[in-house]
């Protein structure tokens, strides 16, 4: 179990880490006249899910098959064995070739990202303390890592030299060399990298996303050094918005587990049920309120309501120490026939509080 727990990031992390680098160079190329090549080139990739599938596929076409055989070939005389090969697309089309090597033990992964036309090599062993070492051929991409993960980049190499597949094996021994090397379990290729995944993502989602400082390096890195803050936001609020409903749906799925209701009880509250916690997407929650406290009058005679209102609770929730709170102060501004309602709270597996939106049959009464 305690493997389990510590191999979290070992053979998605440096996939992750590049899928988010492609996605953010994607998201700086919109405001270029490139668009149109960036959509193409990067298939018009989104968010990274925060939970991955995998794809199982014994028959995978390489587009640079004469490099993945000679490294193939190289990790088989040092050890390796191959324990699967799966696509992924998430978002962009990720091939893979995953290995474990019992004597050291750790393992080693294979991949190629067709649209950004890389191929890379990583190798990974787990430490008794839930730390990793991940020694790679992938350059540097800006982005930040976890604190429980040493990378170790030597993307000078070329993998068509087996020579150079040799010098990575090497350096990983050098590196846990004298060190606690956690045994691999019997577990799965594909349970262990969901798992990697989600606590990468995990990670991720405690810091909110993307965060201002990796966007600036990235976009550093594509010889853009003038982002504005609206640029900046128009990157992190994808991240943001694909969080909150994650954690949303996280929060929704619990408390209907748990409730007992009837069939009746449940169809009428299912659509209701509305989930506040720390990473809600802000503008969604003001967008909803705005529609609550707008529509609950005559909208046809104030044609400026709606925007008074957005920007009431704008002000409301930048002055609020939390997002929560700035949620308990907007409902006082709610009309007395268009409260929520709190039925309940929840710290597992994310902090919320769970509310009913005012009935539908009251909007109905009203004539737009």
């Amino acid at each position: 179990m305690i493997l389990y727990v510590a191999l979290g990031v070992i053979l998605g992390f440096v996939i992750l880490i590049l899928l988010i680098w492609f996605w953010i160079k994607f998201k700086l190329r919109k405001f270029s006249s490139h668009l149109a090549e960036a959509l193409s080139n990067m298939g018009g990739a989104g968010v990274p899910p925060l939970r991955i599938e995998l794809e199982k596929n014994n028959e995978l076409e390489w587009t640079d098959f004469s490099k993945k055989k000679t490294t193939t070939e190289a990790l088989e005389r040092l050890g390796y064995r191959v324990t699967g090969s799966f696509d992924s697309y998430a978002p962009v089309h990720v091939k893979m070739l995953g290995f474990k090597n019992s004597d050291l033990p750790g393992f080693a992964l294979i991949y190629e990202v067709d649209q950004a036309n890389a191929f890379y090599l990583d190798l990974v062993c787990e430490m008794s303390d839930e730390t990793q070492i991940t020694v790679s051929t992938a350059p540097d991409d800006g982005m930040d890592h976890p604190e429980f993960s040493q990378m170790i980049r030597m993307d000078h190499l070329n993998l068509s030299d087996e020579s150079h597949v040799n010098e990575l094996h090497n350096r990983m021994l050098e590196e846990i060399a004298g060190k606690t090397v956690v045994d691999h379990t019997d577990k799965s290729f594909e349970e262990v990298f969901k798992k990697s995944w989600a606590r990468t993502m995990d990670w991720r989602i405690e810091r909110g996303g993307i965060t201002t400082e990796e966007v600036m390096r990235v976009s550093a890195k594509e010889g853009r050094t003038d982002l504005s803050d609206e640029e900046i936001e128009m990157v992190k609020q994808p991240w943001k918005q694909e969080i909150s409903y994650f954690i949303d749906e996280q929060i929704r799925k619990n408390y209907l587990k748990e409730t007992n209701m009837s069939g009746d009880e449940w169809e009428e509250t299912v659509d209701r049920i509305f989930i506040v916690h720390e990473r809600s997407d802000v503008e969604s929650i003001i967008s909803e309120l705005a529609d609550t406290i707008s529509y609950s009058d005559d909208f046809d005679e104030d044609d400026d309501l709606y925007e008074r209102t957005e920007n009431q609770l704008k002000s409301l929730f930048d002055s609020a120490d939390s997002i929560m709170d700035g949620f308990h102060r907007a409902l006082d501004l709610l009309p007395a026939d268009k409260k929520y309602s709190l039925h309940g709270s929840t710290n597992h597996p994310w902090k919320g509080e769970i509310y009913l939106s005012p009935p539908y049959d009251d909007y109905e009464d009203e004539d737009y």
